[in-house]
């Protein structure tokens, strides 16, 4: 059962946290710096943290209510433990390495106080620390429309928004999108219980796609609000680094966990064969071709893979 709000509070931050000592105060540090005109609380959901998180918050945030796992929850579970203490109106699902800036968050909270009923989560215009861009939403997971118009660039080419808004990938333009980055939700405290917040199934991975997923299914928009922007620092990493971490093995563990959890083993393989035939295509134009054929090889894998798990 969901709460009311009998206190008025407008808005609830949850940051989970996990030996992210500096970043953890940085970000805290730029919400209370931020401009504000409705309250809010802050809660830090630690994750078992071995490098004084604990320590630092309470010395130097006591106003931050603090829930400290004796393990380490993940991202969906945690973010669920904080928002059943909440008391906003709307939670904030925050990252703790991000930045925010000025009345970014407030304007979140204006944006959101305009809406219809049926929108239930909105994001901002996410930046790398350079200020690029980014994300700016996504493409709504498991559609095989949407996933032919991001394959083949067509949005870049055709003014499909002007039909479907939800295709709309301008980032300067408020539109319906499929799902916005995990780093910052804003989602109304109430309709957030009653969908049963985050996927615990997940296990760091998907939690955001599965819950555009699932909530579309259930009659809901998701928005993404060009006129707010935050820092993420967490959406930088070279491509270098990103090769020497990167195992098949637990990328696909997660993977399975998104696609068991929304559209099923054999979508997944349709889903896979689609991108593998347009890197077919792009090969004929692409000068790296070693590259394409390393992500073709990829894509055969991950398709033995579901084809195996629908064998047992």
């Amino acid at each position: 059962m969901f709460r009311n709000n009998p206190s008025g509070l407008k808005l609830s931050i949850i940051i989970v946290s996990f030996n992210t000592r500096n970043v953890t105060r940085q970000c805290l540090e730029s919400i209370y710096k931020a401009e504000w005109r409705d309250n809010f609380e802050i809660i830090v959901v630690d994750n078992n943290s071995e490098d004084g998180s604990l320590e630092m918050i309470k010395t130097e945030f006591p106003k931050v209510k603090l829930i400290a796992n004796k393990d380490n929850k993940l991202f969906a579970i945690a973010n669920n433990q904080g928002a059943k203490v909440a008391n906003g109106k709307y939670l904030l699902l925050l990252n703790s390495d991000t930045i925010v800036e000025k009345d970014n968050l407030q304007k979140m909270i204006d944006f959101f106080e305009t809406q219809p009923n049926d929108v239930i989560c909105v994001g901002p215009k996410i930046l790398n620390p350079d200020r690029t861009l980014q994300s700016c939403g996504n493409f709504q997971w498991g559609k095989k429309f949407h996933q032919y118009v991001f394959l083949y660039g067509l949005h870049k080419l055709l003014p499909l928004h002007r039909f479907w808004p939800v295709l709309d990938r301008r980032p300067d333009v408020t539109h319906r999108t499929g799902w916005v980055a995990g780093c910052c939700m804003m989602i109304p405290r109430d309709k957030y219980m009653q969908v049963g917040g985050l996927n615990e199934n997940l296990v760091f991975y998907g939690e955001e796609p599965e819950f555009g997923f699932r909530t579309d299914r259930l009659g809901y928009k998701t928005v993404y609000y060009a006129g707010a922007q935050i820092i993420h620092l967490g959406g930088v990493s070279t491509a270098s680094d990103k090769a020497k971490k990167y195992s098949f093995e637990k990328d696909i563990k997660e993977y399975d966990g998104l696609v068991s959890q929304t559209v099923g083993y054999r979508e997944a393989i349709a889903i896979t064969k689609r991108t593998r035939n347009s890197l077919k295509i792009k090969r004929l134009f692409y000068r790296n071709k070693v590259y394409i054929d390393s992500r073709i090889k990829h894509e055969a894998k991950v398709i033995e893979y579901f084809r195996n798990k629908l064998l047992k």
